[in-house]
């Protein structure tokens, strides 16, 4: 398979979920640590999450969810290197603390962590590498025989906002990229996002370094050009290897600056999306004096390896214009209940939140947008909506 994202508005093929599980009961448990708005039922979120992806199928795409991605081929029609891939990761996944163990006994139990990873089956390794396991190990001064030589208490380091699957890796015309996540408690997603593309077979183009960060709701390809934002968490140093590794393709690249990054605003699918081939959202708020996103332009160079050149700089609305888009525009009250996170499944069909509101549904009916605007109100308790939740790596 060939990941490729030519245009937002081109039909939906391939999509990427993470459907929420335990992982995401520890984030829930203490939002406060795991950059979620609010506590919510998982349970709700779980049955949410089934139906967008119950819609996502109906309406043709193919849909594969992370835990399928890591295991693939590992249970039927078994690859013996998609296998020995997934048992090294979760090997790597499984962290001991020993506590005044000898170097001899040491060798013991990482010899017994070993067998363990070769026994256990791949639904279970997929578990292990999303949950993280910290084992706590020192020896037991009331053992009675091998099996209690040890105490061991437990906690763990998971991957607990796996669900939002945008902002791992990007997806562009000419591949995918594996992004870096500024916030530490999202780091390990970019390593695990990067093993399920290559047991799907999908080798990445390229995967942004330190210092740099980029993250996938800051991008958003548009045919001919496409849109890089550069704000909060996606920052110049990510944007500027992207740009040199030439990820984009022969388009015109519009590094979108925010001029008020903030974590309300964390991405440009915070504020702004298309709706189709000639229509754009826009919050209104982003349309001010001093709130206006600003776009430097870079045009592609003409050369054996891409390359591209700074052509200029204007406001986001008017480079869009400029574009032969119309702009649809929404309040900030409509932006603050997820109205620009929706998914864009072909031209001017979208699947977006509820919450948005009845004067949002019946604008985007007025401007011949078909809309299924679903119950996401568990879901966006972890600050995003679809858009955020899905990774379409195959358009058109």
């Amino acid at each position: 398979m060939r990941a490729s994202q030519p245009a937002e508005w081109e039909r939906a093929r391939v999509v990427l979920l993470c459907q929420p599980a335990i992982e995401t009961l520890f984030a829930i448990l203490e939002t406060n640590s795991a950059n979620f708005l609010y506590p919510f039922d998982l349970k709700k979120a779980i049955e949410e999450h089934r139906n967008f992806r119950r819609k996502l199928e109906e309406f043709g795409a193919e849909v594969y969810d992370l835990r399928e991605m890591l295991i693939r081929r590992c249970v039927h029609d078994v690859d013996e290197g998609n296998v020995r891939r997934l048992r090294e990761f979760a090997l790597k996944s499984v962290r001991y603390a020993f506590q005044g163990i000898s170097e001899e006994d040491r060798d013991l139990l990482l010899s017994n962590l070993r067998r363990t990873i070769e026994t256990l089956s791949p639904e279970v390794l997929a578990d292990v590498i999303i949950l993280r396991p910290v084992i706590n190990i020192s020896y037991n001064p009331r053992a009675l025989d091998p099996t209690t030589r040890f105490l061991s208490s437990y906690c763990l380091e998971p991957a607990n906002n796996l669900y939002f699957m945008r902002d791992g890796m990007l997806t562009t015309k000419e591949g995918a990229v594996i992004g870096n996540f500024t916030l530490d408690v999202r780091k390990v997603e970019n390593d695990i996002v990067e093993l399920a593309l290559r047991q799907m077979g999908i080798e990445p183009i390229y995967r942004v370094r330190e210092p740099g960060h980029a993250e996938g709701g800051d991008f958003m390809p548009a045919g001919d050009f496409a849109l890089q934002g550069v704000g909060l968490l996606t920052d110049e140093e990510g944007a500027r290897q992207m740009l040199e590794r030439g990820v984009y393709g022969d388009v015109e690249v519009g590094l979108v600056r925010d001029p008020n990054p903030g974590m309300e605003e964390m991405h440009l699918d915070t504020y702004f999306n298309f709706l189709g081939r000639n229509l754009a959202l826009l919050s209104e708020d982003r349309m001010l004096e001093g709130r206006e996103p600003i776009v430097e332009v870079f045009e592609p160079v003409p050369e054996e390896r891409i390359s591209y050149r700074r052509k200029g700089e204007l406001s986001l609305r008017r480079y869009l214009e400029e574009k032969g888009f119309e702009i649809f525009p929404i309040t900030v009250e409509e932006q603050r209940n997820f109205a620009p996170n929706f998914l864009l499944l072909e031209d001017r069909r979208i699947i977006g939140v509820a919450q948005a509101g009845e004067s949002f549904a019946e604008r985007l009916r007025q401007w011949n947008v078909k809309a299924e605007l679903l119950d996401f109100s568990a879901l966006t308790g972890g600050y995003g909506g679809p858009h955020c939740m899905s990774q379409v790596i195959l358009r058109g």
